[in-house]
């Protein structure tokens, strides 16, 4: 048998290394086989910049995994939030706070691999989709779902979205589904047009700047202050904003506090997603990519081999025109 291996950066560099998979089964868990996994913005930051956060000493990426259960043979994605399951939080379904929270592609091996050993209670088998790729938007799409539904407990009204990229797109088709009066800042006229085709004629694509809003999430990357410097700019008096993007360490927010708070508005965090009030925002969200739409396809549309993930992370760096919405590296191509 072939021995599976992943990608890892360990002494601060990238490379391909054996999976850290004990091939004999360890009571509670699945081998997945990897087919698809997603690179997120969170991963491209740390795999192609100097990170300043914290890191395992060999870091094995990818959380945004599709793959086979290599006992059942079904197609399945993978959860990656491993919780404690028994503290606070995860009573009330809190299981993003979990102050034990391991995480599937960061504190446990992840995804960008030939396989991957995970709890079994992680792998959600995936329903009929369009295109099983289409899978590994599962973790974006919960997060815009956790932020729509669990971040913003106002009356409806006219929300803005800062960042055109899939966790803008995501958080898009969540607030318009739940009746919100959606705008959506793209400044790339190629990208732009490109989600004009794609998206549901009711979200307004703004490619300037954003009307005044009751609500602006900050759904853009993270390496300066300046998408939320952006949101509160235009968001009205006594609204919200909503923050799903996770900033880079040593991102400090260079406005004056006083003027936040003397326009009364409230600035909320919202990471990742959870498991409460009766939903399970991850396996939601593979209910909403079951749906299908032109939009996951042009997600999921651009592919690498596996071995090939230099050569993905160096297209993430291209002209604007050129850069893909995001990055799939495939095991089948």
């Amino acid at each position: 048998m072939n021995i599976p291996h992943a990608w890892a950066v360990e002494g601060g560099i990238l490379r391909r290394l054996p999976a850290p998979v004990d091939m004999h089964p360890m009571a509670g868990t699945t081998m997945v086989e990897i087919r698809y996994t997603g690179l997120c913005g969170s991963d491209v930051a740390k795999l192609s910049h100097p990170w300043q956060g914290r890191l395992p000493e060999t870091w094995y990426p990818g959380h945004e995994v599709v793959g086979v259960d290599s006992e059942t043979g079904d197609w399945v994605a993978v959860d990656p939030l491993v919780p404690c399951r028994s503290c606070h939080y995860c009573d009330r379904g809190h299981v993003h706070l979990c102050p034990e929270l391991r995480r599937i592609g960061w504190d446990l091996p992840g995804g960008l691999a030939d396989a991957v050993r995970v709890p079994r209670g992680n792998v959600i088998p995936l329903p009929h989709l369009q295109d099983a790729a289409h899978g590994v938007l599962a973790d974006p799409m919960a997060v815009a779902l956790h932020g729509v539904r669990c971040g913003l407990r106002l009356p409806l009204g006219r929300l803005g979205i800062i960042g055109g990229g899939v966790l803008g797109v995501c958080t898009a088709i969540c607030a318009a589904e739940a009746g919100w009066d959606v705008h959506m800042l793209v400044r790339e006229p190629s990208r732009s047009h490109q989600l004009g085709y794609v998206l549901d004629p009711h979200i307004n694509l703004r490619s300037t700047e954003l009307p005044p809003c009751d609500v602006v999430v900050d759904a853009a990357s993270g390496d300066s202050d300046s998408p939320i410097r952006q949101a509160l700019s235009a968001v009205r008096d006594g609204g919200t904003v909503l923050v799903q993007n996770a900033y880079a360490p040593r991102v400090f927010l260079s406005v004056p506090l006083r003027g936040i708070f003397r326009r009364s508005i409230t600035l909320r965090g919202s990471f990742s997603y959870c498991r409460a009030d009766g939903h399970d925002d991850f396996r939601d969200a593979i209910d909403v990519l079951a749906k299908g739409g032109d939009w996951a396809a042009l997600m999921t549309r651009d592919r690498f081999p596996l071995n090939d993930l230099p050569q993905g992370l160096a297209a993430l760096k291209s002209g604007a025109r050129h850069r893909p919405f995001k990055v799939l590296l495939a095991s089948d191509i």
